[in-house]
């Protein structure tokens, strides 16, 4: 259990669009089948959340000065909340998200073994229906680390070496309190981080936070995730 629990991660580059207090993130007209979180509906049953084996961490709806989010503590732990899709394709490939890391692990080490907790991170599966069922195929784990690390890097490993990537997207705490928002190309990251273009389509995202194992204090905050046509997904 503990080997699949340090399975479920994935990072890669950074746009950001900036600070704010209470973003909006989904456009007018969204198509909803591209809106993959909206945190101001709440979690239905179509979320799953899965222990890792050191107890869990919390996900919680919540409303506040950040506006509308999705509010995860560790306890000492490490659990995840996913949701699978029967298939979306990547015609409309950009992921947008906003997040917020207010607490962060200060001697996590994504490379090594018993270190790797993550502030915050958004994971993608590019498989049906990926990790998140015990089936090994590619993920994109897009992380909020400490300084530790280097924005921009991709990290194989320490586990699972042949299905995920981790892409460090930021690191460090901001000096502002807001939500800071992301925008990352799929197909681009997936070709930069395995070396080939994914299938072509996304099958589910998830959310991890932990501190099992430095068992250090941590909260993040997950506003809404949508996928965006911006005409630059090849």
């Amino acid at each position: 259990m503990m080997v699949f629990a340090r399975y479920i991660y994935l990072v890669l580059s950074v746009l950001v669009v900036g600070c704010a207090s209470t973003p909006e993130i989904i456009p007018d007209g969204a198509d909803q089948d591209r809106v993959l979180l909206d945190p101001s509906k709440g979690l239905d049953d179509s979320w799953e959340h899965q222990e890792l084996g050191r107890g869990a961490t919390t996900y919680v709806p919540t409303r506040a000065h950040l506006g509308a989010t999705i509010t995860a503590t560790g306890h000492h732990s490490a659990s995840i909340l996913y949701k699978v899709f029967d298939g979306i394709d990547l015609s409309c490939g950009t992921l947008q998200w906003d997040w917020y890391v207010a607490e962060l692990q200060e001697t996590s080490n994504l490379r090594v073994k018993g270190m790797d907790d993550v502030g915050a991170s958004i994971m993608v599966s590019f498989g049906d229906p990926g990790v998140f069922r015990d089936k090994r195929v590619p993920i994109l784990k897009y992380v909020w680390a400490n300084e530790t690390h280097v924005e921009n890097d991709i990290i194989v490993g320490p586990y699972q070496t042949r299905y995920v990537r981790t892409i460090i997207v930021r690191t460090g705490t901001v000096a502002k309190v807001g939500l800071v928002r992301e925008r990352r190309n799929l197909v681009s990251d997936f070709n930069n981080a395995f070396g080939r273009p994914p299938d072509g389509k996304i099958y589910a995202i998830g959310l991890f936070t932990d501190n099992d194992d430095t068992r250090e204090p941590v909260t993040a905050h997950y506003g809404p995730v949508v996928l965006i046509c911006d005409g630059n997904n090849s």
